[in-house]
């Protein structure tokens, strides 16, 4: 799918009525989740989407569990701890590609399918979630356990199968990445539920990001709401889009003197 080739004339995503977004529908996905980077400046973003002033962010704590040379993230399989409000947290093993490329890669049972739509890329994701013991988790993440005590049988047995690689003492929790990460209000955006995130990378980079998502059969209108709520609001899309998790492994990546395989990266860079 070729997303987003008019954006300089005003058009961020193709039109619902363009065959792309059929494509989407052909893979039974759960759900499509349409996101786009903003341009600088998330407090007057929140506060033009929100229609408050000082709108109330959460923050979200992310790690990212992998061996310390990202080798499972460079099979395009990535291991995500969350910790959420409230102090509640999650464990996600999730394997993406982009769409239309590469093999794919069986569904276990109880695993969620999403397509992630930006200008410019479309990312099909399978994942399995559940959630952790928060002590268990903070010890996770500070070092004092070790992350394989994480995992459920059924995510075990999902990244050796999209992996190839079984949980071992390995494992460390790379991060944190702190995000920042505001709601619309109900009946703001029309199309339903929709969020603002902030992340900030330990480069000084900062990612803002705007996203709803809907069943695969709306996406085209929903995408179509999201360009002309944002038009509406006077806030620009940013030229240049991708995913937060890219630039966070590629800044592990720099970290550890290592460089990721494939194309994740520089593919998910749109106009």
């Amino acid at each position: 799918m070729s997303m987003g080739r008019g954006a300089q004339r005003g058009r961020v995503f193709p039109s619902p009525r363009s065959a792309d977004w059929q494509s989407l529908l052909d893979e039974d996905a759960d759900s499509v989740e349409v996101k786009v980077l903003l341009g600088p400046g998330p407090d007057a973003a929140a506060a033009a989407l929100t229609g408050r002033a000082a709108p109330r962010w959460r923050l979200r704590r992310l790690h990212l569990l992998d061996t310390p040379d990202l080798a499972i993230a460079r099979s395009g399989v990535e291991m995500r701890l969350r910790r959420r409000a409230r102090g509640r947290h999650d464990l996600t093993v999730r394997a993406r590609r982009r769409h239309g490329r590469g093999a794919r890669r069986p569904h276990p049972p109880g695993a969620r399918v999403e397509f992630d739509v930006l200008p410019g890329a479309v990312w099909h994701t399978v994942e399995l979630r559940r959630d952790v013991d928060p002590v268990l988790a903070e010890a996770v993440a500070d070092g004092t356990a070790r992350p394989d005590e994480l995992l459920t049988p059924d995510q075990e047995e999902w990244l050796w199968a999209a992996a190839g690689v079984f949980p071992t003492a390995s494992l460390v929790a790379h991060g944190p990445l702190a995000v920042r990460r505001v709601g619309v209000p109900d009946g703001r955006f029309r199309a339903g539920r929709a969020h603002l995130e902030h992340a900030r990378y330990p480069s000084g980079r900062e990612l803002v990001e705007f996203s709803t998502r809907c069943r695969p059969d709306v996406a085209g209108e929903v995408a179509r709401d999201v360009t002309r709520f944002l038009a509406a609001a006077g806030v620009a899309p940013s030229r240049r889009h991708v995913t937060k998790t890219a630039v966070w492994l590629d800044e592990l990546a720099r970290s550890a003197g290592t460089s990721r395989d494939g194309d994740e990266l520089p593919a998910a860079h749109g106009n």
